[in-house]
């Protein structure tokens, strides 16, 4: 099975250079399956076209001829990851044309990336690769100057860690346009000056709080990320939360951020305990990913 992804931080910012940390959330996967080979629905076509697609065409090694045939026989990916809700569904599903059907398999990180980048392009137009490494390996991975990809290693929490969870907007929403809309923003000057003054070293001590499980700069660097997202990245937030996330902005038990490209699906939250989040944000369905504990993030 491949699991889901979340990116914890760096979200946007990593297409342009920012780090980044990526996690497996097993609480959503995916798999591949036998059907009937009657089978005739638009989740066939939907794996056709991937198979034929220019994207998968320029992978070395990758047997798309033998991934049409099973497909025509039947084969299918299962999956209960939610689509369009910044989880990685697509990113799962690559994770597992590569792990299935390429003939050779490199285990460098940085070419592996690149690869899913390509791979997964056929889904967003433009992709970090970022999500079906996550999937492939089920490992927390740090990238960095969008090549530089290695495993992650945290301390752990001596206080209470944070509690993750998801919120979920109940809307779906496509990664493309956000994207593009990001990409050609960061273009114009004052936006990258934002970008560069306040972003990027939010989000560096961010990912460096959670990493040294530092519980005070973890929480101040969050509110600093949050808060940017709400004021600069208007397209991400659904409008009818951004009262609400600008509510949270103003205490000091619960914040949220935005989860892959955003715009809807799940919206990433933190918060001192859950049953703060649960009593606070009762008219949303919350999602705890890691109910098991943090450390193996």
């Amino acid at each position: 099975m491949y699991p889901s992804k979340l990116l914890l931080f760096g979200e946007y910012i990593l297409l342009l250079g920012a780090r980044a940390l990526a996690v497996p959330a097993p609480i959503f996967s995916g798999g591949w399956a036998q059907a009937g080979s009657a089978q005739t629905d638009t989740r066939r076509e939907h794996l056709l076209q991937l198979a034929d697609s220019p994207a998968l065409a320029g992978i070395p090694d990758l047997d798309t001829g033998t991934f049409r045939h099973d497909i025509a026989g039947g084969l299918y990916f299962r999956s209960d990851i939610p689509v369009g809700y910044g989880l990685g569904s697509s990113g799962a599903l690559c994770a597992g044309v590569y792990d299935r059907y390429a003939r050779a398999k490199t285990e460098d990180l940085s070419e592996l990336k690149a690869l899913f980048a390509r791979m997964e392009s056929h889904f967003h137009g433009q992709s970090s690769g970022i999500d079906p490494l996550t999937s492939y390996l089920n490992k927390p991975l740090v990238i960095a100057d969008r090549n530089d990809v290695h495993l992650f290693e945290a301390r752990p929490w001596l206080a209470t860690p944070p509690v993750v969870f998801l919120l979920d907007t109940g809307l779906p929403r496509q990664t493309g346009p956000l994207v593009q809309w990001f990409l050609e923003k960061s273009r114009e000057a004052n936006f990258a000056r934002q970008l560069e003054r306040e972003l990027f070293p939010a989000n560096m001590a961010l990912l460096e709080a959670w990493q040294d499980a530092a519980e005070y700069p973890f929480w101040d660097a969050l509110r600093r990320v949050s808060a940017f997202q709400l004021a600069f990245m208007p397209p991400m937030i659904p409008e009818y939360l951004r009262p609400i996330w600008e509510q949270l902005l103003s205490g000091d038990d619960i914040l949220l951020k935005i989860c892959g490209a955003g715009g809807g699906g799940f919206m990433l939250g933190f918060a001192k305990n859950q049953e703060t989040a649960l009593e606070k944000l009762s008219a949303f369905t919350l999602v705890f990913p890691f109910q098991n504990g943090l450390e193996k993030l």
